[in-house]
């Protein structure tokens, strides 16, 4: 397994443990009704803020084991078809993210065309703003997977 195939793994595990830990988490305190507590925001600022650090220290730290156990040579070459993979998984990647955003707009729009039946209350902005990271989550695992795909299919 090349050292970018490592990499793309290490970053899939990380990301899949760390926001699912998360939005768990999220999902948790706004069924027991968090979402109406003034500290809402405040804590899952918090957290969200530890689970980007616990993601980067996962990441370093599974990063650096991969780059001693790969051979020197294979940690410095990036080829074109993994070069290609990237950038094919990436448009792939973009596409769904702006796909996911247009969608979150109009749901938006429905939502203040009905008096905000669905986001109304103080925590409401709390919600989008997670629902967005959700979206850019989502189209990075999409990204490492779809790239991870291309170079495995491609040997």
């Amino acid at each position: 397994m090349s050292f970018r195939e490592k990499h793309l793994w290490i970053t899939i595990f990380a990301t899949v443990v760390v926001w699912a830990v998360y939005f768990r988490e999220l999902v948790d305190r706004l069924m027991h009704g968090w979402i109406d507590d003034p500290r809402f925001a405040t804590v899952m600022g918090i957290g969200f803020a530890g689970a980007l650090f616990v993601l980067v220290v996962i990441e370093v730290v599974l990063t650096l084991f991969a780059t001693f156990t790969t051979p020197k040579v294979d940690r410095e070459t990036k080829d074109e078809r993994e070069m290609l993979a990237a950038y094919k998984a990436s448009h792939i990647s973009l596409m769904l993210l702006i796909a996911l955003v247009i969608s979150l707009g109009i749901l938006l729009w429905f939502n203040g065309l009905f008096r905000y039946a669905l986001f109304n209350g103080p925590g409401a902005m709390v919600v989008l703003a997670n629902v967005m990271v959700a979206c850019v989550v989502v189209s990075e695992l999409t990204r490492f997977s779809f790239t991870l795909y291309l170079l495995r299919r491609g040997r």
